[in-house]
């Protein structure tokens, strides 16, 4: 072939490229990698799916946690989050999920879809069956960015707070109250018997944890007429558990007004009773034994058996 010819043929290829069409910018897919938030991890999905914290901000919530303030006989704690969607295009909520079975939150709609700068509610409820004191739940908010299918979460925690009931006790004059004092002085086990019995051990018959504690134990340590010998529980100055409060209601205290709750020992209560008012005075009111014994580390923890 002659050097024109090469020439020819260079100068075709070269018009060729210049005319074909430039490639499509492919457009970048979103990240997979799953962003381990602190705390426990949301539940495990459906095989297939992928749970994802994205990078930046998609959906805006008014509080990452809430507090509720529940009053004695409550049967269920509302909570209300609001939502906002802060993404450029839209977000579509598909479920809610608690961390058990207490614990249920209610969408809009279902799928929830929400569009940019978009807000909305979301009710939440908590029932409060047999639980007591202060307690923490987690409500865990799936959702997708469209057009991506990956599936994002966020995790918000809901705080419960119930107070211990107030006193059953009966109306009692100055001198009948006088009267009871004094017999308690002299036997702690006399609230056992008697009239003294309609309060101080038939009314907690069947009762177990928090309604037991207002039947057996809120009518004097609750109560604003309580004798200067009765303690406020919740103004312990020693280490208090489980073990310690079972001791206690099991044997009473020696040379006090306190008695000694167990059947065994003469009292009202069957063991499945006292384990469940010793539960529950571990939840609700129960000391930190290093901020009370900070030098004492080592320290062996007296029994109620043996405190004066």
């Amino acid at each position: 072939m002659r050097h024109r010819d090469y020439a020819f043929l260079a100068a075709g290829l070269l018009l060729a490229g210049l005319a074909a069409p430039p490639l499509a910018a492919q457009p970048s897919s979103p990240p997979t990698i799953i962003h381990r938030l602190p705390g426990p991890q949301p539940p495990s999905l459906a095989p297939g799916q992928m749970a994802v914290a994205p990078t930046t901000p998609t959906l805006a919530f008014d509080a990452e946690s809430k507090r509720y303030d529940a009053s004695p006989g409550e049967e269920v704690a509302p909570f209300t989050f609001n939502l906002t969607n802060v993404w450029t295009n839209e977000i579509i909520v598909d479920r809610v999920q608690g961390s058990c079975g207490c614990t249920k939150a209610t969408l809009p709609f279902d799928p929830w879809h929400l569009r940019p700068g978009e807000s909305g509610p979301v009710q939440v409820q908590v029932r409060l069956a047999g639980k007591m004191g202060l307690f923490s739940k987690t409500l865990t908010f799936y959702y997708r960015l469209a057009p991506a299918s990956a599936t994002l979460y966020h995790t918000v925690n809901l705080v419960v707070n119930i107070p211990p009931p107030p006193s059953t006790a009966a109306t009692m004059t100055t001198a009948e109250r006088a009267a009871a004092a004094d017999k308690a002085r002299a036997d702690a086990q006399a609230v056992f018997r008697g009239d003294c019995a309609r309060c101080h051990a038939d009314k907690g018959r069947k009762a177990l944890g928090q309604d037991l504690y207002a039947a057996d134990c809120g009518i004097c340590h609750e109560s604003s007429h309580r004798d200067s010998l009765v303690p406020d529980l919740h103004a312990l100055k020693q280490p208090t558990d489980f073990d310690y409060w079972k001791t206690v209601i099991t044997l009473g205290k020696p040379r006090t007004m306190m008695p000694a709750f167990a059947a065994t020992q003469g009292g009202p209560l069957t063991e499945a009773q006292i384990a469940s008012l010793a539960s529950y005075l571990n939840h609700t009111i129960s000391h930190n034994l290093s901020a009370v014994m900070t030098n004492a580390s080592n320290a062996p923890l007296i029994r109620a058996a043996s405190l004066p």
